[in-house]
């Protein structure tokens, strides 16, 4: 299957008159944060599939009324943040945020983030019970500890979602919020443990075999 995986900066070739067409087939949608709410329902109306999306640690995936003033997360989009969903077949594990670095929503300490990983456990013994595998990809959006982590305190990766493909083993883990400059920023890696770990700043078409 091919993924096509959106994060942090809105392409002219996804917020295109022109999309999807104007890209190569693809059969999944995934965003790892930042990217605002009224792309993801325009996504979502060009497609029969449901976008599947975290939020980021900023305030771009909510739409606000412009009557009320309230804000809402986008429509037709299906929010993986502290689950496992499965879609078309895929079994997606979802954990929203970043590393904390400063007071406010999104943002959670290492422990936290070792929390809402752990809180999965029951949803992935069931697929590994049902499905006979736990996961095929864990979509967030802070990079884990790595090679793609920021040199900064708030792009730093996140030791939690090491240990989660680690213990889990899903094939593919797609992450934001670090981005990606010049034209041989590396956009992938391979664990030794052989997932794939891919950059989805701005937008990344991935083929993926699964079961």
């Amino acid at each position: 299957m091919r993924i096509l995986a959106i994060a942090d900066e809105v392409s002219p070739f996804i917020y295109s008159e022109n999309f999807p067409h104007n890209l190569p087939p693809f059969d999944l949608v995934l965003s790892a944060g930042d990217m605002p709410g009224h792309v993801l329902e325009f996504i979502a109306t060009r497609l029969k599939t449901q976008p599947v999306y975290v939020l980021g640690n900023h305030h771009e995936g909510y739409l606000r009324d412009n009557i009320t003033g309230e804000t809402r997360l986008p429509g037709g989009c299906i929010n993986a943040h502290g689950r496992v969903i499965e879609l078309d077949g895929v079994l997606i594990a979802g954990i929203e945020g970043s590393a904390r670095y400063r007071p406010g929503p999104h943002q959670y300490t290492e422990w936290q983030m070792h929390v809402l990983t752990r809180k999965l456990t029951p949803q992935l013994l069931w697929n590994r019970y049902r499905y006979g595998r736990a996961v095929d990809i864990l979509l967030t959006h802070a990079a884990p500890k790595g090679p793609h982590e920021g040199p900064d305190y708030p792009h730093r990766g996140v030791g939690a979602f090491n240990r989660f493909v680690e213990l889990w083993k899903p094939k593919l883990h797609v992450h934001g919020h670090v981005h990606l400059s010049g034209a041989n920023a590396p956009r992938e890696y391979v664990t030794e443990s052989g997932v794939r770990v891919v950059n989805a700043f701005g937008f990344a078409l991935i083929d993926l075999e699964l079961p």
